[in-house]
């Protein structure tokens, strides 16, 4: 048992150990940084500020614009010496001091107002805060963005009202190192911050200058389109139809001439902007990008309202009147939505404008499990809007209102059993009458806001989180300077742990008491073994308090066992042999176990393929047999070994996918022949029975005629000089013959033309198919056996050649749904007109052999052949036939032109799909 001054002494260093552990948790008022001085030097271009205090500082940076102005805040720090407005000098317009202090935590502002965008720097020098202003132009990028230019798109502005929010936190370590932020406007300033310190969000770059607006929606999607499939516009609404969800677009408000751009990323263009002209809308364009579609809404005149929405494939763009009339679809409550809030809302009626102050009397916070309520007493009604920065933050803006000093302030919720974390108010500054509240969570926050005559409630739920499962955490609307690169990026970041940050820095403390104060943090259960013992020394800043523990389990050799919300903490060695115990425990269970039998029936699958794999998951006593006659697994062992075997077969037993393959194999012939030809012959006689003799001894008669006999009609010996006829006969061309002779029979001219010209076309469609099993191979065949007959020393032998139709297919299906096939295909066929030495007809071959991947239903050619043969022949007499065009009396002409083509076509189907897709 302890002694009273034992337990004395341990309570005072667990209460020293919170002290430092949740630093800044209370601020004495002597630790506070006092600020002295605030002075302004000119330099150059520019202007330094120099603020003063009485120990080294600890801040964070963080810029906005619209006016351009620079925020620091400086943690533990005591303003109330220099609180006021003081005068500026080049570039910095003016300085204003403010403090912001609770029971808690006390924060110094310094807002420097710049006359524009430019360069800055701020660092620590001892005890002074140093913010140099470069007075140059800053090095900004003002492209203009015009809707024919899709590269150049601005990023959406980040919500003013979160970075406005005056924040308090507890305060950092007394000894902090120096914080040196550096930025080049426009872009973002890194927000550098110490363990403990307020975290403050960055501002965004500013736009290009005929940019009025923007506004980003990204989102994870279960279904993401592909393609736009349809664009209407009726009632003041373009609607955008896609094939799936959108995960992100973007639109710009564009200036000089107004209008809308609206960019949607990650889809195709398939299809046509509607034909508008309207009061309101007078016409869409439409271009296709690499990663994008952008639609350009050109506007009569001045902006009108508008408003984006979701709908259920696509987009909705609401113009004008109808914004009002149309209700904006309630958001999907999930946790990967990104929105920013439209920076140009509906604009409220004249009459809200124009009404009274009115007096915020009194704001409190009623805790629920699923998130609260924020109850707002006012002196009249008001007029409200509702900002979304981002799904787990809310801003709720309330215009014409006064927020009176001492409900400026913020609100830690997190010790409350609430996924609401952090609530602030506080009147915007420079913009006259106007109160934000700030809301952020640990979950998605879906809110309502009802409104009576002297009240108003925001009623706050937060979804996918429960209260016991939310990690306390200091919460802020901004990133961390180690966050900033990793968020720029886009990637969500999802650390490990998720616990409460805590700083430690012990010397030699006992590491039993370090554990009892991380259970006070963790708010857990901690059962530590009598053999824990030994000192630590540790300094950690600002790590989840389960990461410290961690480390300090892994430093000391030691494991711990969670169970719900207790943890036990042991020697790594007890905590393994305790798990070696367990197992041989379990092992003597099972040999002692009754053993059972169990039938096990195997539907499509076959029992004996089964076999091998249950037995791998049996016990050393387990057997498992099969009976072939009725394909049942007899499994043999016991209770639990029984259920994985079963287990296993039902996921193994399925349904095998069954594939259908249709082929086409097409063959087109053409066959093209011309022939043309002439004869032509005589005789001529010098005798004395033709009265023409000679008049000579010798010759006394001469007779001339052609060589070539042929026939004529009219003419009993008709001889051809040229005898070069086209191919005719019955069915085959033509001719004509003409035959001249004298009166007296002394002189005969014969003469034929003929021509002949064949055409064919000859189209063969063979159309196989063939079903099989996934994996299976299959095949079907059609044709004849021509016998062959073969003679040796022997004899004769007779062969049989395959002339045949065939296909051949192994299909796999693979994991997306498209079949991998190994294909065979032959069309061969004999060929009547080329025959062998014994009359038997060749074999024309067409072959494909051949692997392809096709999606389920579409088709592939797999293979094509392409022939055509032309011949010219010509048969003519030497010299004459080359005669210019009495040449054609001495040739004869043949042209031929043959064409063959051959295609193979393979479409396969899966018939089982949805059969198997149910089984799985």
């Amino acid at each position: 048992m302890l002694a009273k001054s034992d337990v004395t002494r341990g309570k005072w260093m667990i209460a020293a150990a919170l002290a430092v552990a949740i630093a800044g948790a209370r601020a004495d008022g002597a630790e506070l940084n006092t600020l002295r001085d605030l002075q302004v030097r000119q330099t150059g271009n520019g202007a330094q500020v120099v603020v003063s205090g009485t120990r080294p500082p600890t801040f964070t940076v963080f810029r906005l614009s619209g006016p351009e102005r620079l925020v620091v805040d400086l943690s533990s720090a005591d303003a109330t010496g220099i609180k006021g407005h003081h005068n500026g000098q080049g570039p910095v317009t003016g300085i204003v001091a403010s403090q912001f202090s609770d029971e808690r935590a006390s924060v110094g502002r310094v807002l420097v107002a710049l006359d524009k965008a430019s360069q800055y720097d701020v660092r620590a020098d001892g005890n002074r805060v140093i913010i140099s202003v470069d007075g140059g132009a800053a090095k900004v990028e003002t492209a203009q963005l015009e809707a024919s230019k899709p590269e150049a798109r601005p990023e959406p502005k980040a919500a003013e009202a979160v970075a406005q929010a005056p924040v308090t936190a507890p305060a950092a370590p007394v000894t902090p190192a120096p914080v040196v932020a550096r930025s080049a406007a426009p872009q973002v300033a890194p927000v550098v911050v110490e363990a403990g310190e307020p975290q403050a969000a960055p501002a965004q770059a500013a736009l290009p200058e005929n940019v009025v607006a923007a506004e980003a929606d990204e989102r994870e999607v279960t279904n993401p389109a592909h393609r736009i499939t349809a664009i209407t516009y009726a009632k003041d609404t373009l609607a955008i139809r896609t094939d799936g969800e959108i995960a992100r677009y973007e639109v710009l408000e564009l200036a000089d001439p107004p209008r809308l751009a609206l960019d949607v990323y990650g889809v195709d263009l398939d299809a046509r902007t509607p034909r508008v002209n309207g009061k309101t809308l007078k016409g869409v364009r439409a271009g296709e990008h690499a990663d994008k579609v952008r639609l350009v809404l050109d506007v009569p005149a001045g902006m009108p309202a508008y408003r984006v929405d979701r709908a259920a494939r696509g987009l909705e763009v609401v113009l004008g009147a109808a914004v009002a009339r149309k209700a904006p679809p309630a958001p999907a409550p999930q946790e990967a939505i990104a929105e920013v809030a439209p920076l140009r809302p509906a604009p409220m009626a004249a009459e809200s404008a124009q009404a009274s102050v009115v007096d915020v009397k009194d704001l409190s916070f009623v805790e629920s499990d699923d998130g609260g309520r924020v109850q707002i007493k006012l002196s009249g009604p008001a007029t409200w809007k509702v900002d979304r920065p981002d799904p787990r933050s809310a801003v709720l803006t309330l215009e014409n209102a006064k927020l009176p000093r001492k409900l400026e302030r913020s609100l830690d919720t997190s010790a409350l059993e609430t996924p609401v974390k952090m609530i602030s108010a506080f009147s915007v500054p420079g913009e006259g009458q106007r109160v934000r509240v700030v809301v952020a969570a640990d979950g998605a926050i879906e809110e309502t806001v009802t409104q009576h005559s002297g009240s108003m409630s925001w009623n706050l739920s937060v979804q996918g989180v429960k209260t016991e499962q939310v990690a306390v955490t200091q919460r802020t609307a901004g990133f961390t300077a180690e966050e900033s690169t990793y968020a720029a990026e886009g990637a969500p970041k999802q650390a490990r742990y998720r616990g409460k940050r805590v700083s430690f820095e012990f010397k030699d403390i006992d590491i039993q008491n370090l554990l009892r104060v991380i259970a006070e943090i963790s708010k857990k259960n901690i059962v530590v073994a009598d053999d824990v013992s030994g000192k630590v020394t540790i300094r950690l800043r600002n790590v989840p308090w389960d990461q410290a523990l961690d480390l300090i389990l892994r430093t000391k050799s030691l494991g711990k066992e969670e169970v719900g919300n207790i943890v036990r903490i042991a020697p790594l060695k007890t905590l393994e042999e305790e798990a070696r115990l367990r197992q041989e425990t379990l092992k003597a269970k099972q040999q002692q176990a009754d053993l059972l039998v169990n039938l096990i029936p195997v539907n499509y699958a076959v029992a004996a393929d089964m076999q091998a794999r249950v037995k791998d998951i049996l016990s050393e006593r387990g057997s498992v047999s099969v009976d072939a006659r009725t394909n049942v697994l007899i499994v043999k062992d016991v209770r639990a070994n029984i259920e994985k075997a079963r287990a296993l077969v039902r996921n193994l037993d399925t349904q095998t996918p069954q594939v259908l393959i249709e082929s086409r194999i097409v063959e087109a012939n053409t066959a093209f022949s011309r022939s043309l030809g002439v004869q032509w012959g005589g005789q001529g006689q010098l005798a004395a029975a033709t009265g023409n003799t000679t008049g000579l001894i010798f010759p006394n008669s001469v007779n001339v005629f052609g060589s070539a006999p042929g026939e004529s009609p009219g003419l009993q010996t008709p001889n051809y000089a040229v005898n070069l006829p086209a191919p005719t006969s019955q069915g085959i061309g033509g001719a004509l013959t003409f035959a001249f002779g004298s009166a007296g029979g002394a002189l005969g001219l014969n003469l034929r033309l003929s021509a002949a010209e064949n055409e064919g076309y000859v189209k063969t469609i063979s159309a196989p198919k063939v079903t099989t099993l996934d994996n299976n191979t299959a095949r079907i065949s059609q044709g004849v056996s021509i016998p062959f007959s073969q003679t040796s020393a022997q004899g004769t032998n007779t062969l049989f050649v395959e002339a045949r139709l065939s296909l051949e297919v192994t299909p796999h299906i693979t994991q997306d749904g498209s079949i991998l096939m190994s294909i065979n295909a032959a069309n061969n066929q004999p060929d009547p007109a080329n025959t062998g030495a014994n009359g038997q007809p060749a074999i024309q071959r067409k072959e494909a052999n051949t692997q392809v991947l096709v999606k389920d239903g579409d088709t592939t050619v797999i293979g094509g052949i392409y022939v055509r043969r032309g011949s010219t022949a010509t048969a003519a007499i030497p010299f004459l036939s080359k005669i210019p065009v009495l040449g054609f009396l001495f040739k004869q002409t043949t042209e031929r032109d043959d064409r063959q083509e051959l295609l193979i076509f393979i479409t396969p189907r899966i018939l089982n799909r949805q059969t198997i897709a149910q089984s799985l």
